[in-house]
């Protein structure tokens, strides 16, 4: 009995989560706002318990922050933060884009392939949280593919981190309403172009250019994001 009591936590905790991303995505919390459960519970129609293992967990991985006595808060956001994240997270990416190119198997291809195709079936629909589902378990795939256990450790808390900058900065899901001319043709836009590099590296084997594209990729992310920082600065948050 203690085991399926256990799966049906686990799974109220899972949907607590997401549904928490969901209000930060949404911008209903900004930078430095508290998350208290009982307003959580309230908007989200469910119990505290689940609400307080999955604030807990994300504070575990540094998606959140714990504030003493206080629950759980959204990190400020800052300029420097963002270099020193996307920095290690492009040095990380690179290295595991370099082991997979070695070792990534004929199954694991393929289902890059799939989700790549659903990543271009999602993009027109602007739906930032399906879209950014998809985009995690895209880069998700390149390091499990590394084999290697220390970096698909350290990629699970540096991905939840970097998602904050793209929650909050990324046009995708800062505009409400994107522009119909970036959604109208995925093939074209540049994520999606750089993700299907990378795969053709792994299915050429050619471990160094997957490497550079990886790391490619990780920054030309941080240069959007980063315009977009010094536009709006913390003005963007302001109401």
């Amino acid at each position: 009995m203690k085991k399926n009591n256990d799966k049906i936590i686990s799974t109220a905790e899972d949907r607590a989560s997401k549904a928490i991303i969901k209000q930060i995505i949404d911008h209903k919390y900004l930078p430095g706002e508290k998350l208290l459960e009982a307003d959580l519970a309230k908007d989200l129609g469910m119990s505290r318990t689940p609400i307080r293992s999955a604030l807990k967990r994300l504070a575990a991985e540094g998606f959140l922050e714990i504030q003493s006595n206080r629950g759980c808060s959204i990190p400020f956001l800052t300029l420097e933060d963002m270099n020193d994240l996307f920095k290690f997270r492009a040095e990380l990416e690179g290295v595991a884009a370099f082991e997979a190119a070695q070792v990534i198997t004929d199954a694991q291809i393929e289902e890059m392939k799939k989700l790549l195709e659903l990543e271009k079936s999602i993009y027109p629909q602007a739906d930032a949280l399906k879209y950014n589902e998809v985009n995690k378990m895209i880069h998700q795939s390149i390091i499990t593919a590394s084999q290697n256990d220390y970096l698909i450790r350290a990629a699970k808390v540096i991905f939840l981190r970097s998602e904050l900058y793209i929650f909050y900065y990324d046009r995708f899901c800062r505009e409400k309403k994107p522009k119909t001319e970036y959604l109208d043709t995925p093939e074209l836009h540049h994520s999606i172009i750089e993700h299907e590099k990378i795969l053709r590296a792994f299915i050429e084997k050619e471990p160094a250019v997957a490497k550079i594209l990886a790391k490619r990729h990780v920054l030309s992310t941080v240069e959007e994001l980063r315009k977009a920082f010094y536009i709006w600065g913390t003005k963007m948050f302001d109401s």
